[in-house]
């Protein structure tokens, strides 16, 4: 029977004794009678608790066994607090059947051992594995007494780092038997997974990993790389392997994703902690990375399959969501329902399936990593006329594999599958399939048939790069692998496609690779240099000369070297504008009069435009007072004039006088016309009527054409885009970057998204509405950054963030309606609608 794990961003646990209250923080901590049970959202289903404190405290994971016993983990070494009265190693109890409570009846301890314990699974015969931080044992009953009386250790994670749970995590038994084991970012540290066999997988710096191997602990293998922390993981039953992992500092959300051999799911440690290096990626954005299925709550522990839903834990989010997945290609994708929500004393970790269908979820109670006194299990059962054991209608089944999923099955592992299938699946719209074609060329031994010289589209030559990168990953002593791979990287470098380079950058600098750094360097003076591709550049430059990323989200390296290019007058002025434009607004070495004498030297339109961005950005006294001094320089052209005044626009009471004065019907009608906007006056012709807001062919005719780019980046900038939006470097992160929109959505969809916001709202950025004890009701998105204190952080419509304080939190609950406020359009003009659409697309350049 497959039992199910679990490790929470925090774990442990002491046990039964006078329940400890609060030595670790000061904060007082509830008693058994003061947690509320939380509100069960799905009619019919019923929550009631098992177990709580003092006889369980701190759960993590748990299991069925193969008789049908729950087993739960006790958790007791996860930051314990000075003079703890609790064990010095964790627990695993066992609640035997009865005739009362046929899952989970008599506790009894079962087991006592180990440190940081996270994940528990039936492996069979009698067996039960335990994975802590830093291997995994199994244990036995032998004589049938109660209690493991046999102990083997069978896998080991060798590594300097000790953190409890950002090590071995997650643990789940496949339909073939094999173990897959989940390994946390380690803190980038260097490691070894070694087996019972010898068998081993090292690393350091890729981040998590998800690994294989049999339930000895023998034939350890890789299965797929990029992962912050892989926390839960599941097979559903069509043999599919589903994962929930936790998020980077600065890079939300959590991630629901559909595990495929051979992939890479973006993160790498080795470039900082923040998750918004050029070289990361979170959504599959980098060439020869996949994206999530789903976005799930904050601190995802643990994911079971239940009928035709995935059920997954939410210890950040207080909550127990489910997921209905539809196919997608050669995966699938799903949305989040809440089934279950609690106060910030509910904080779910693992989850049991039982063969009656109820389900078993572990509660850590407080939001606190140390060890505390408190803990709780609770059941949740569905409606008596949903006979789970009897079997399940075909609309309550999971779904089944695709016809793009069984191809994707035969791409991989097929050996009727021949090498030009492959090339031409790698060249396939579906990421799934093209990383099945790059498992495939691995598995059968064929890509070392592909050459340098064969014919290969960029998709197709970024899936051979990424091939020979995996293999160099889980087997870098193999040093003619090693050889193709730079052979690659080197043809990759000089190739005329963004992709291709970027891919070639990202392998070259997480192997550290100084001998392509020339290469790389020389990309600067490259023709119609792209912002990707110089980002990537700048940041593999910084990489490959220090040898490490920061972890926040601006990296001192980075910026020394764009500082570098800014100032050296034998750029050409294109590139110092692109460095301008990736400088964060918090790096002042460069003075706000500094960046404008450049400018009136440069007399470079793209140099100044990112002179008058980078000021506006800052919002500071000084680079207003400089933004005035540009509008006002008639020696400078009336686009960068006007750009300074759009830049003025939030301070417009301080340079009431130079907005005034460009606006006078004397002056040239760009400058008039954007100091009038500023000045809401009306500016353009009238017209006779507003389209209805859902008559999107009338409003594309109206404003989807003839409009100016540059008066639209202006509008972007003056209007409450900027506040949520990126956009080639400046902006808000809170919304989508908007600056891949050039020439890959048409007008009427940028209309369609102004008009009606709400019509479609990605995984990222999907709003929380919370309800405060004192009745008051908020909206906002939920942001990484921690609050004040014990607070929660969110950024409303109008770009500002609040804190609410945990205590005040009545209910939190994503909603379906978009943070981008509804009406845009009437804050506008006519004319300034169009520029925006203009600018958005790009349609007049």
């Amino acid at each position: 029977m497959h039992c199910k794990l679990v490790l929470i961003v925090l774990a442990a646990s002491w046990l039964a004794a006078p329940p400890l209250h609060a030595e670790n923080d000061g904060r007082s901590k509830p008693s058994h009678s003061e947690v509320a049970s939380p509100d069960m959202l799905v009619p019919g289903w019923i929550i009631e608790s098992v177990a709580s404190e003092p006889e369980l405290v701190t759960p993590t994971g748990c299991c069925f066994d193969e008789a049908g016993r729950l087993l739960v983990i006790e958790c007791h070494t996860h930051f314990p607090p000075d003079k703890y009265p609790g064990p010095t190693v964790d627990r695993v109890y066992r609640f035997d059947s009865t005739e009362e409570a046929p899952n989970a009846g008599r506790q009894r301890l079962f087991y006592e051992g180990g440190q940081a314990t996270m994940a528990i699974a039936d492996l069979g015969d009698g067996w039960i594995g335990l994975l802590s931080r830093d291997g995994l044992r199994r244990v036995r009953d032998n004589d049938d007494d109660g209690m493991a009386d046999q102990v083997e250790t069978v896998l080991q994670l060798k590594t300097k780092a000790n953190y409890p749970h950002n090590g071995l995590s997650s643990l789940t038994v496949g339909p073939d038997g094999w173990l897959t084991i989940g390994q946390g970012e380690n803190f980038g540290e260097p490691y070894e997974l070694i087996g019972s066999d010898g068998s081993k997988q090292v690393g350091g710096g890729e981040g998590g990993n998800l690994f294989r191997c049999r339930p000895d602990g023998s034939q350890v293998q890789r299965i797929a790389t990029g992962f912050w922390n892989p926390f839960g993981s599941c097979f559903d039953p069509a043999e599919r392997l589903w994962v929930v992992g936790n998020d980077p500092d600065s890079m939300p959300p959590n991630r629901l994703l559909h595990i495929v051999p051979t992939a890479d799911y973006g993160f790498q440690f080795r470039f900082g902690r923040a998750g918004t290096h050029p070289l990361q990626s979170w959504d599959g954005e980098l060439p020869g990375t996949l994206p999530m299925a789903a976005a799930v709550g904050e601190a995802a522990c643990d994911i079971v399959v239940r009928g035709k839903y995935l059920w997954v834990t939410s210890w950040g989010d207080n909550r127990i969501e489910r997921y209905e997945m539809h196919p997608d290609g050669a995966s699938l994708t799903g949305r989040t329902e809440v089934v279950v929500q609690g106060d910030a004393h509910f904080r779910p970790v693992g989850l049991a399936l039982a063969r009656d269908g109820s389900l078993y979820v572990t509660d850590w109670v407080d939001r606190s990593y140390q060890v505390h006194g408190n803990g709780r299990l609770w059941r949740l059962t569905p409606p008596a006329d949903q006979d789970f054991a009897a079997g399940r209608s075909s609309s309550d089944a999971f779904p089944g594999l695709s016809e793009e999923e069984q191809r994707a099955a035969q791409l991989r592992t097929s050996d009727s599958i021949s090498l030009q299938q492959r090339i031409e699946a790698l060249g396939s719209d579906d990421a799934f399939l093209r990383q099945a074609a790059i498992a495939g060329l691995i598995d059968s031994d064929q890509l070392s048939e592909v050459e340098l010289a064969t014919k290969l589209s960029p998709t197709q030559a970024t899936g051979v790069l990424a091939a020979w990168r995996w293999i160099t990953l889980t087997a870098p002593n193999e040093t003619a692998a090693a050889k193709q791979l730079h052979e690659w990287i080197a043809w990759g470098l000089d190739h005329p496609s963004d992709e291709v380079v970027i891919a070639a950058i990202r392998y070259a600098t997480e192997a550290s690779a100084d001998e392509h750094l020339a290469a790389v360097e020389r990309l600067l003076t490259r023709p119609a240099l792209s912002p990707r591709v110089f980002a990537a550049v700048v940041s593999s430059i910084a990489y490959l000369e220090t040898g490490s990323a920061a972890g926040s989200v601006r990296d001192p390296a980075t910026e020394e070297r764009l500082i570098k290019i800014i100032s050296d007058s034998a750029q050409p002025a294109t590139t110092r504008a692109l460095a301008l434009r990736w400088l964060s607004e918090q790096a002042e070495q460069i003075t706000a009069s500094q960046l404008a004498e450049w400018a009136g030297e440069l007399n470079s339109r793209e140099f100044s435009l990112e002179v008058t961005r980078l000021l506006a950005a800052r919002q500071s006294e000084a680079a207003s007072n400089v933004l005035a001094e540009i509008a006002a320089n008639e020696a400078l052209d009336d686009q960068t004039r006007a750009d300074a005044l759009a830049g003025l626009a939030r301070n417009a009471g301080a340079h009431a006088a130079i907005i005034n004065k460009l606006s006078l019907p004397r002056q040239s009608e760009t400058l008039r016309t954007e100091a009038n906007r500023i000045l809401n006056r009306p500016t353009g012709e009238p017209i006779d009527r507003v389209p209805g807001k859902e008559d999107f062919q009338e409003w594309d005719a109206l404003v989807g054409h003839g409009g100016d780019v540059d008066a639209g980046r202006r509008v972007f900038m003056r209007k409450t885009c900027i506040h949520c939006h990126a956009h080639n470097g400046r902006g808000a992160r809170t919304g989508p970057d908007l600056s891949t929109l050039s020439g890959q959505i048409t007008s009427r969809r940028v209309i369609e998204s102004i008009l009606t916001p709400s019509r479609e709202i990605g995984p990222l950025y999907v709003p929380w509405r919370i309800l405060t004890v004192d009745g008051q009701v908020l909206t906002g998105l939920k942001l990484h950054a921690p609050g004040v204190g014990n607070a929660l952080r969110f950024q409303g419509a109008d770009g500002n963030t609040f804190d609410v304080r945990l205590e005040d939190i009545e209910e939190q609950k994503p909603i379906d309606q978009s943070i981008m406020p509804a009406g845009l359009e009437q804050a506008m003009s006519v004319q300034e609608f169009q520029d925006l659409v203009a600018f958005l697309t790009e349609e007049s350049r």
